[in-house]
């Protein structure tokens, strides 16, 4: 009973003060106490480990710990199924400004995975936490040819996997439960498949694919370390020294690397896997800007005669304007936008059924960030917030000039005795003695005289 109550209890104390509870109440009972040995051995007969695991920690996973987990996702195809998951890379980039380098921090990973074959299929490297738009661009990546964007970043390789997914298996972060991510999967035939919370570990390629690319990059200078502890006073800020471009090509390298090496457990070759059996995969050849446009974070908006305002800024296009007489009928228009460039969005034509790029009605084309925008204009409300006095002062000012205007009660009942007594009969009208009749004269004729006329 002590050992339920004061050891098996989620603060998980050590178990010494514990037995000096128990020898206490032995020796207040008349029994013989117990050694620290003896009680030691009574836990794992008392309670077994699955139960010490759930009352002693807040963890979930010392429990899974303790269970088995047979789990396994298996696909027979290229592109059967592909699981798309995010990390923090474990190495810092630094950026040149005004000719020297600036240290930035750690960027954020995400990439896409083919089960059956074990070969990445795309990858994107962003600086902001992981969201709509790192999804968007990791798959518009992974579903279309990649010879131009190797041949941008001066890659001389190959990396031939690409298509679209027939099932993307994904974990149950908020990015992935969005109406953009399930809108763009729609338009592709794309089905989506959560995993089970708890139960994340069953099948997960894409995570020990993930942790092979840290590896490789954690060996290079900048490494950050798993922890804290794994990175033991390495100056890891001192030391980075990779760009975000070179760093992004340094991934792209080890993505390429990664599906020419052999699995040290099946002994497959990712590439000799896909060459071997995506020879009936459907070619489709989609655009990787259209990919990007169906997967970006969208909304709606009511079209008016200055065009449409995203953000509070206004967008118009001439095209829009020929719908301005029907706007009522329309509707809603379909609008998406990236939050990289807010200098333009992407409206739905109701008639073509097409995204077309509508820009800002003041013509600025300058390119600007969702971030920086609600940054400017965060600042701009903390420079005009008016303290809480300051918001009430006109109100209280008001209610003191309407509380002087309305008259009190004995006010109105002065005004309306006032009135009643004007109103009175009074007695000197009745006694006044009336004044004679003054005597009517009668009206003198006016004599007319003669006149002549020459």
């Amino acid at each position: 009973m002590t050992l339920r109550e004061q050891w098996l209890i989620l603060e998980a104390p050590p178990l010494a003060p514990v037995v000096a509870e128990i020898r206490a109440r032995c020796e207040e009972a008349g029994l013989p106490s117990p050694s620290y040995v003896t009680v030691a051995r009574r836990i794992p007969a008392l309670f077994g480990p699955e139960e010490i695991a759930r009352k002693r920690s807040a963890n979930p996973k010392h429990v899974l710990r303790l269970k088995p987990r047979p789990g396994y996702i298996h696909a027979s195809r290229p592109l059967d199924v592909c699981q798309i998951d995010h990390t923090p890379t474990d190495i810092n980039f630094v950026e040149v400004v005004d000719g020297s380098s600036v240290f930035v921090g750690r960027p954020y990973l995400t990439i896409l995975t083919d089960v059956a074959t074990r070969s990445v299929l795309g990858f994107c490297l962003t600086l902001e936490k992981p969201s709509v738009l790192s999804v968007a661009l990791c798959l518009a990546q992974a579903m279309c040819p990649k010879e131009r964007w190797l041949a941008a970043r001066e890659l001389d390789h190959t990396w031939p996997m690409f298509g679209r997914p027939r099932l993307l298996v994904v974990d149950s972060a908020k990015e992935f439960k969005g109406h953009a991510f399930q809108r763009g999967c729609d338009d592709y035939g794309i089905r989506i498949r959560y995993r089970d919370r708890g139960r994340v570990h069953e099948g997960g390629v894409v995570e020990r694919l993930l942790g092979k690319l840290n590896a490789v990059l954690a060996t290079y200078p900048g490494s950050s370390g798993r922890s804290v502890a794994d990175r033991d006073g390495y100056p890891s800020e001192r030391r980075a020294r990779l760009s975000f471009a070179d760093l992004e090509r340094c991934v792209a390298l080890a993505v390429v690397d990664h599906n020419l090496q052999e699995n040290a457990k099946t002994l497959k070759v990712p590439i000799k896997e896909w060459q071997r059996n995506s020879a009936d995969l459907t070619r489709f050849d989609d655009d990787p800007h259209r990919v990007l446009l169906s997967f970006l974070p969208g909304t709606e908006r009511q079209l008016s005669p200055q065009g449409i305002s995203v953000f509070a800024l206004q967008y118009y296009a001439p095209w829009l304007g020929i719908l301005v007489p029907q706007r009522d009928r329309l509707g809603k228009l379909e609008v998406r936008y990236d939050p990289r460039d807010l200098s333009h969005v992407y409206v739905r034509d109701p008639e073509t059924r097409q995204l077309r790029p509508v820009g800002r009605r003041d013509g600025r084309s300058d390119p600007l960030t969702l971030w920086e925008l609600q940054a400017e204009r965060a600042r701009q409300r903390a420079g005009n917030r008016r303290s809480s006095t300051e918001q009430v002062a006109f109100r209280r000012e008001i209610a003191t000039i309407v509380t002087a205007a309305k008259p009190s009660k004995s006010q109105l009942r002065d005004a309306i005795r006032t009135a009643h007594a004007g109103a009175a009969a009074k007695p000197y009208q009745a006694v006044q003695p009336q004044e004679p009749a003054i005597a009517e004269h009668p009206v003198r004729q006016k004599r007319t005289l003669p006149v002549q006329d020459w």
